[in-house]
């Protein structure tokens, strides 16, 4: 991804982006490309574990010197006017590092709340830049930060559920093991991608806790705000209709990977829009 990218267009959060005043549009691009750079990093599979760290330690350096005025790197350099003009603050952008060198040490997580630590990093210090810039005058800043965690929950844990197959193949699993237990589900069976009621039980108990953190996220935001919110929301309704076909369909993810097709986006935009706006049809 080259520094001045937005997100694709087969992105989820390519349609959020297109609603966005100029100003906070390339600012969140500069956020998006600084993200992509770090999860690419661990993820695309190509870099050796000790290089991959290298690559890490240097952007922990980065935006240090980002914060101090100096960065080297041309997405960090984009960086500088948005840190400038909306306060973004230093610790979400080393929560994003932390995060990603999680995938360099884990492999499994033990229980939700091991779960918890990784999305915060990957997942909720995304949000809570991304509020910073939506701009918000009327929510208290606890709830949004709180917002910005419970919809970083929501979307990584969507993400984790849509994508079991997928992290198999990388030798992943995000599946809390505890919760695996609880629904008589194996991790011998995770591994020869069995597809039993057991797994569709912990499936739905792991959906379920990913709808209530929507729902959760919504409740905090005082509704005249929500349509300063309406790129979140755009990007919470396309993967609510990846997580309510995911139901519907029985949790495939062992060898399916849902998504959402381009009208489908358009629709989702719409009514998030709508929904921002206190429109009701």
């Amino acid at each position: 991804m080259t520094a001045g990218a937005a997100p694709e267009k087969r992105s989820n959060f390519f349609l959020g982006f297109l609603l966005l005043p100029k100003a906070k549009r390339e600012a969140l691009s500069a956020v998006y490309a600084y993200c992509r750079l770090i999860d690419d990093i661990v993820d695309d599979g190509t870099l050796p574990k000790e290089e991959a760290e290298a690559g890490l330690r240097f952007w922990r350096e980065e935006i240090g010197r980002l914060f101090a005025g100096a960065p080297t790197h041309p997405v960090s350099r984009r960086l500088l006017a948005p840190v400038k003009d909306f306060g973004l603050p230093q610790d979400p952008f080393l929560e994003m590092i932390r995060g990603c060198a999680m995938d360099l040490e884990k492999k499994s997580y033990a229980s939700f709340s091991d779960l918890e630590s990784y999305m915060r990093g990957v997942a909720c210090s995304v949000g809570e830049l991304a509020v910073r810039i939506f701009g918000c005058r009327h929510t208290r800043e606890a709830d949004l930060k709180e917002y910005a965690r419970l919809f970083g929950f929501a979307f990584q844990l969507t993400n984790i559920l849509r994508d079991v197959g997928a992290d198999l193949e990388m030798g992943r699993i995000y599946l809390p093991e505890d919760d695996m237990k609880e629904a008589g589900y194996s991790r011998e069976e995770l591994l020869r991608r069995e597809p039993t009621p057991a797994f569709e039980r912990l499936m739905e108990k792991e959906a379920a806790r990913a709808a209530a953190f929507y729902r959760q996220a919504r409740n905090l935001v005082d509704f005249r705000d929500r349509p300063s919110l309406v790129s979140a929301e755009v990007m919470a309704r396309i993967y609510e209709k990846i997580l309510a076909e995911m139901r519907r369909d029985g949790f495939k993810v062992l060898f399916k990977r849902y998504r959402v097709s381009s009208p489908g986006k358009i629709a989702c935009a719409m009514d998030a829009w709508l929904y921002c706006h206190g429109i009701h049809l």
